[in-house]
């Protein structure tokens, strides 16, 4: 018997339209004790929690194969420099590699931080 593969929030992308213009500068593959996953650099000039929780739910849902996601948010047109971050996890086993030894931090599956 298959046991199914559990995951965790929504996989659908939000509406093209809702979504802040991104680009993903570097991927950089970040396997780790079985866990599938990807550490991102993402060029936006969007500055939100909200901005980034949207570009948050286009990322797991583009990269919905990977347990667990990293994202780092920046701007090139200003100063190459740290605004914010997201960290995604599609599994539980994305959950622990992100450091949730508990289980998962809510059941969207993200969870973002904007630099203040």
């Amino acid at each position: 018997m298959d046991i199914p593969e559990i995951r965790i929030g929504s996989f659908e992308r939000p509406d093209a339209a809702s979504i802040p213009a991104y680009a993903i500068l570097d991927r950089e593959p970040a396997d780790r004790d079985g866990a599938h996953a990807v550490r991102l650099l993402v060029d936006t000039r969007a500055r939100t929690e909200a901005d980034y929780e949207v570009i948050a739910r286009d990322l797991k849902a583009r990269y919905a194969g990977y347990d667990a996601i990293s994202a780092e948010f920046t701007d090139t047109q200003d100063v190459f420099d740290y605004n914010g971050a997201a960290l995604i996890f599609n599994t539980p086993d994305g959950a622990y590699y992100m450091g949730y030894i508990y289980g998962p931090p809510n059941t969207k599956g993200y969870y973002v931080k904007a630099a203040e």
